[in-house]
């Protein structure tokens, strides 16, 4: 039976990727940081985790020391504020943007990596707008950004962390989905999204790293 570690269950792709992976029989261990009753209803093993914080992530790498996963996903990320651009940012939003999509999914990847099984994969919740060669439009330019800069660190954790490992690195696009960050003018529903994903974390494995779509189709960098 495959197993997951899923970093940020408690709604939304997250949940839904936890229900559609404990419906194709995976074992499931799934974390949150503070109300989880939908979570706790998939019946996921849980665990409360604050992604932005390292102490939190020290106790969650201590207390699962012992397991291995087949995939352990990092799913994280907030949109700030819609109106914030570079020329009207204050710092501490900017700080709180970049560090909670960039900065702490890679902390968080490095301190999980030993847990993820040979032959498995470590996956970034990304977004197609963190393509730098694929980006057209100035929209959301500063959640866009903080996703570019994800993408850009994960090559080098791709590199100099995982290295000769056989680990797949993946940098994934769930589309643009109907959930409180999406909006309800979205292209495609929570359900589309994580089947899609989940196909893609099933089918592919190491070596190397691909920046891929909820359908499995590559992304430029």
């Amino acid at each position: 039976m495959p197993s997951a570690l899923i970093l940020g269950a408690s709604r939304g792709i997250g949940l839904g990727l936890t229900r559609e992976l404990i419906g194709r029989g995976w074992q499931v261990t799934a974390t949150h940081r503070s109300e989880a009753r939908d979570l706790a209803a998939t019946g996921a093993r849980l665990a409360v985790v604050d992604i932005a914080d390292d102490e939190s992530l020290a106790a969650l790498a201590t207390d699962l020391a012992d397991d291995r996963f087949d995939h352990v996903l990092i799913n994280a990320g907030i949109i700030g504020s819609r109106a914030d651009t570079a020329t009207n940012v204050n710092r501490d939003a900017m700080t709180a943007l970049f560090w909670t999509n960039a900065i702490a999914p890679i902390r968080a990847a490095r301190r999980l990596l030993p847990l993820v099984k040979d032959g498995g994969s470590i996956g970034f919740m990304t977004s197609i707008l963190g393509s730098v060669g694929g980006r057209s439009s100035s929209w959301a330019e500063l959640y866009s950004a903080s996703k570019a800069a994800l993408n850009s660190l994960t090559r080098g954790f791709a590199v100099q962390d995982v290295g000769q490992r056989p680990v797949a690195v993946l940098n994934l696009h769930p589309g643009w989905v109907k959930t409180d960050m999406g909006g309800p003018d979205a292209d495609i529903d929570v359900a589309t999204s994580v089947a899609g994903l989940a196909n893609v974390i099933e089918t592919t494995r190491p070596p190397g790293q691909r920046y891929l779509d909820y359908t499995g189709a590559t992304i430029p960098w």
